[in-house]
């Protein structure tokens, strides 16, 4: 395998290439406009209200707005390596447009495109990036009937001359770097298949058959064998499963017959979204997640076409257990490896309530994003202030159904090359979902000298919480009324402040329950209680 070094001088020299003038020149002109027999089907809706904000020229994310920069087109901004930036440069925002509908979004999908036109018509090694161009090219076809098909000669042929171009940008991508990362290859791939299914003078039927066979290694190389995703965001496994619902569909109407494998793939992505949801039928904030995702979910999953239901499951491979019993659930972080550093860490939710939350993630700060991102930010034991280490921490898990309650095991080893100590976590989970239990054990082979451990459990912002009983109780009172009782046999917690960031923009104030402890000896067992009253 060659080494960074050599990918990165690979990389760079594929784009001092494609900056050359005789690159663009070899992207082919175009004589007449395409001819495109179908469209993929608006299968994703999307919102109107956000919709209003584009034709008024701010894009939105999760609630927030920035101006819609039609000038630098954020390049070189704070926003460049946002959520933002890709929305832009994706034409994410044209969904949104469509359906707002009238003239009014027909005619800002038309200007925002002949701006963007104008500046990145030839390639542009930022703007240009596969992964960026997949998408884009897509969501051109899929507003294309309703925003471009009356569009004037010249834009329509701008938008075709650049279409046939960026296309053949993909084939240069794809034929010329193997070592491009998978996910990028994957979109790449993707959308060169949506293609071809629908513009009849881009199809060549070997090159399409062989991209089908292609895309599946693809599939198999991003997936574990659980059917989990190498990239541990949940929020992958449902962009994964959108994208290939929406292949399914551009097959079907090329009257090509869906491969068993793309069946499967979408059956088992989503049956694992629905696993990893809590009771208001989004996501955990683990590695990355942010909030909202609930619409797309609720729409994944109705057009994956399968009755799904909720259920106590663990995934060995990907590091996620779910127990969920009565109104209850509880979400586990067990991998080896993640953008989060979260060996053991739960979240717990009542309904639609959550009450033991991550801290969540920042997508614009730095200082923000490092620091949501340690052991800390976490509701798990650690030692104060030491990371374990990752890919040391060997961790081993085990899920039992007792008589319709649940039983989660799970041990780890990231503190054992710094201190010689191993930490088993174990979360009981009643069958009616109403007494939940922990049980910290600590062991270790030599007791030289005290270690301070401390176990964090960060409470939602909406909970409110009260220390009574001489400091070994916690009263927790959710939105919806249900009061919950935090309980452990010491006397020493504490309520400090927290913080939660659940959009990746803004951080609130909150509330965590902190437990601090000195271990001397070669093992400590640590007992907690949360019960509904």
């Amino acid at each position: 395998m060659a080494s960074q070094w050599l990918k990165n001088l690979s990389h760079k020299a594929a784009h001092v290439k494609m900056l050359n003038p005789v690159y663009n020149a070899s992207l082919g002109k175009l004589d007449d406009i395409l001819s495109f027999e179908t469209f993929p089907h608006d299968l994703f809706a999307g919102d109107a209200g956000r919709g209003r904000w584009v034709a008024s020229g701010q894009l939105e994310v999760n609630g927030n707005r920035i101006e819609l920069d039609q000038k630098n087109w954020l390049i070189g901004a704070t926003e460049q390596n946002t959520p933002f930036f890709e929305k832009l440069h994706s034409f994410g925002f044209l969904i949104e447009l469509k359906a707002l509908g009238g003239e009014v979004g027909r005619k800002a999908a038309r200007e925002i495109t002949k701006n963007w036109l104008n500046i990145f018509q030839n390639y542009h090694h930022i703007t240009w990036s596969p992964d960026l161009t997949a998408q884009r090219l897509i969501n051109w076809l899929i507003v294309y009937p309703f925003a471009f098909e009356a569009a004037s000669d010249e834009l329509l042929y701008q938008i075709h001359y650049c279409f046939y171009r960026q296309y053949n940008h993909l084939l240069n991508v794809f034929n010329a770097q193997s070592e491009m990362n998978p996910f990028d290859r994957y979109s790449l791939l993707w959308s060169l298949i949506i293609i071809q299914c629908h513009c009849q003078d881009l199809h060549d039927e070997i090159l399409f058959q062989s991209h089908l066979q292609l895309l599946q290694g693809i599939v198999d190389d991003i997936s574990l064998k659980d059917g989990g995703l190498i990239a541990r965001n949940p929020q992958n496994i449902l962009d994964l499963t959108k994208s290939l619902i929406q292949l399914r569909h551009s097959l079907v109407q090329y009257s090509a017959t869906p491969p068993l494998w793309l069946i499967k793939k979408i059956e088992t992505s989503a049956r694992m979204m629905m696993v990893l949801t809590h009771g208001d039928k989004d996501f955990p904030q683990f590695q990355g997640c942010v909030l909202p995702n609930k619409q797309d979910i609720d729409q994944a999953i109705k057009q994956s076409g399968l009755r799904l239901r909720r259920s106590n499951i663990s995934y060995s491979e990907f590091g996620y257990t779910s127990l969920r019993n009565g109104r209850s659930s509880v979400l586990i972080d067990h991998a080896t490896s993640g953008n989060h550093n979260a060996p053991l860490a739960f979240e717990m939710s009542y309904g639609q309530n959550r009450v033991i939350v991550s801290c969540g993630t920042h997508l614009i700060d730095s200082k923000w994003m490092e620091g949501l991102s340690l052991m800390a930010a976490h509701s798990l034991l650690a030692i104060q202030d030491i990371e374990a280490k990752q890919n040391l921490s060997n961790i081993k898990t085990s899920l039992e159904n007792l008589n319709g309650a649940a039983l989660f095991c799970g041990s780890h080893e990231g503190y054992n090359a710094s201190h010689g100590l191993n930490h088993t976590r174990r979360l009981y989970l009643d069958d009616d979902g109403e007494d939940f239990r922990g049980e910290e054990l600590l062991t270790r082979n030599i007791a030289i000298k005290p270690i301070s451990i401390i176990i964090r459990f960060h409470l939602h912002p909406s909970v409110k919480a009260s220390l009574v009983e001489n400091k070994t109780t916690v009263l927790l009172r959710l939105p919806a009324g249900s009061g919950w009782v935090f309980k452990t046999q010491t006397n020493n917690i504490t309520l400090e402040d927290s913080v939660y960031c659940s959009d990746g923009f803004n951080v609130r104030k909150s509330q965590q329950i902190v437990m601090r402890f000195s271990m001397e000896d070669l093992s400590m067992q640590i007992k907690w209680a949360l019960k509904k009253q």
